[in-house]
């Protein structure tokens, strides 16, 4: 039988267990330290970072083997992948990857930038609360004012409404005939008190909320594709406190891009930034045949061309076309054609970011260890997305026919939403529950308890008669997982629920209808692209812990130790509340 044609979960519960097994003896004559489950190479999984691990995960992704050394295996499985992606992508050197090289260097780059503007610009940054006090008066943060507005389709109605406000029209009565606003229709318009951000949001101009006179009216003002009028009808003052953080943050964050702008400045100045004229025409040059040019389009020999040079440093063509897709002005070709445009897009873009950066790096910054750790996980991380990239993502691609199977196999999927009737009788406790439950063996009906005593709102003049659907799925999850799986003309409860306790008696369940393969067939190739992708993961795993199972070590005494049976059980039960609910 081929490796493709076996259970996946057989296959790398078999595969790990057989490297457990290998593994172990391996160990017998030098065994791991104590606090140490496995180990890979260099790197090892302690009984804390797994036993932390496997709390820590959501149910959905708790093990629901029944043996525990099964379960134990599954979540040891999952850490030693991470090792064996890493392993694997180091073996392949995609670290030397050009796209991965340049998408290392922007994230390190932002990175150190950031840290640079925290510790050595942040501190320059200093607001005071006479500063606060006068933001908050002057932007128009200290009052709210309650609005009312006439809001049209046609710009000419608007004028027209306009014209007979200023000939003494009254405001309420023209809003009550035209506006479609239906908020505000039946009150005159009236729609409460805003601030000035929501003024902003109502397409309302600041410099019209902070100085139109209550009772007058504003122009004709332009919401998308409508027209509003808009008047002022009472202020009321805001509090400081209410503002005061945001506005702090406010200032800090235009204090900070003060501070980096003089820092620019200075660095310009002391680094003796230059165009250098071989790395223009070669831009240009390239440009003439590209209308967007990209890194790509470089050679390696070309992008590492010098554009700028400074004092121990250079920036290259391949570095400057990347910094300059940050910007979509690039999908016109800006910033390539002629010096003046380079000038331009590099002191906006490059320049700055460049200083900041050689600023962070002179002052050693991107030497200390912490930072060191950073970069070394995102070259990892980059290096796993890659991996991946490579071997699963580009192999999921899914087929028209391939998603019409599925379809086919999984109608219940692509069906609307059943809808149920039923007779629900609500009360507030389970004794009373209980009661009417006796009374219902009696022979009652539990439409005329319904009528007496149920509690639900607006239920007691329908006998009880519910309707449910999508939305309560939703809102009522454990009543409608109950209704989802009663037996028609059973009467189910005492059941706890939201409001109380419930018993109800199902009448009638309409199947939705299975929606065409047309309207449905990007969330089935979506489907079927997501179990291509797990199944093809979970093999490929598999084929790394064979081909790297002589640098695997396990300890089986730490790994029950890092998962007792005690802490596996609790497990269970947690994921067996999740399933009841």
């Amino acid at each position: 039988m081929t490796r493709a044609a076996l259970n996946s979960r057989h296959l790398f519960l078999l595969t790990l267990f057989l490297v457990i097994g290998c593994a172990r003896e391996r160990e017998e004559p030098r065994a791991l330290p104590a606090d140490i489950v496995a180990k890979i190479d260099s790197a090892t999984v302690t009984i804390d970072q797994l036993r932390s691990f496997v709390i820590g995960l959501p149910p959905g992704l708790l093990a629901n083997e029944r043996e525990d050394e099964a379960a134990r295996t599954k979540y040891l499985r999952s850490l030693l992948a991470r090792h064996l992606l890493s392993i694997e992508a180091r073996e392949r050197q995609l670290d030397q990857l050009p796209e991965l090289r340049t998408k290392l260097m922007e994230r390190w780059r932002q990175h150190i930038v950031t840290i640079y503007r925290q510790q050595a610009l942040a501190s320059e940054v200093r607001i005071s609360e006479e500063d606060i006090r006068t933001y908050f008066e002057q932007s128009g943060l200290d009052r709210q004012r309650q609005f009312a507005g006439i809001l049209v389709a046609d710009e000419s109605l608007a004028q027209k409404i306009k014209a007979q406000l200023e000939a003494g029209g009254d405001f309420a009565e023209l809003a009550a005939a035209h506006t479609i606003d239906q908020r505000s229709a039946d009150r005159g318009g009236l729609l409460g008190y805003i601030d000035i951000e929501q003024a902003y949001s109502l397409r309302i101009p600041a410099e019209i909320f902070r100085s139109l006179p209550i009772g007058d009216i504003s122009p004709v003002l332009p919401m998308g594709e409508n027209y509003q009028i808009v008047r002022f009808l009472h202020d009321r003052p805001v509090a400081l406190d209410e503002k005061r953080q945001q506005i702090r943050d406010l200032l800090y964050e235009r204090g900070l891009a003060d501070a980096e702008e003089r820092e620019i400045r200075r660095l310009e100045r002391k680094l003796e930034f230059r165009l250098v004229p071989e790395g223009v025409a070669l831009l240009q040059d390239k440009a003439s045949l590209h209308t967007r040019v990209r890194r790509q389009h470089l050679s390696p020999q070309e992008s590492v061309q010098p554009l700028f040079t400074y004092k121990g440093g250079q920036v290259t063509l391949g570095d400057y076309l990347d910094l300059l897709w940050k910007d979509m002005r690039a999908l016109s070709g800006w910033g390539t054609k002629d010096t003046g445009e380079i000038l331009e897009a590099s002191g906006a873009l490059v320049l700055g970011k460049m200083m900041l950066f050689e600023a962070a790096r002179r002052g050693g910054i991107t030497e200390r260890p912490e930072e060191q750790r950073w970069l070394a996980e995102i070259r990892e991380e980059l290096m796993i997305t890659q991996l991946r990239q490579q071997e699963v993502i580009s192999n999921a691609e899914v087929s028209r026919e391939e998603a019409e199977d599925f379809y086919d196999d999984h109608e219940e999927i692509f069906r609307e939403e059943t809808q149920y009737i039923f007779v629900e009788l609500l009360v507030e406790t389970e004794a009373e529950a209980t009661a009417h439950r006796s009374a219902l063996e009696r022979g009652e009906t539990i439409s005329s308890l319904a009528q007496q005593f149920t509690v639900r709102p607006g239920m007691r003049e329908e006998a009880g008669m519910t309707h449910m659907g999508a939305y309560e799925r939703i809102t009522q999850p454990l009543l409608y997982e109950a209704v989802r799986r009663a037996e028609r003309d059973e009467i189910v409860g005492p059941l706890r629920v939201k409001d109380g306790y419930c018993l109800f008696k199902l009448l009638d369940r309409q199947e939705g209808k299975l929606k065409p393969f047309l309207e449905v067939e990007a969330r089935a190739r979506a489907l079927v692209r997501a179990q291509k992708k797990e199944r093809l993961f979970e093999e490929w795993i598999d084929a790394l812990l064979e081909k790297y199972d002589d640098r695997i070590s396990i300890s089986d005494q730490a790994l029950v130790t890092a998962l007792p049976d005690t802490l596996l059980q609790r497990l269970t039960d947690r994921l067996s509340t999740e399933n009841d609910q």
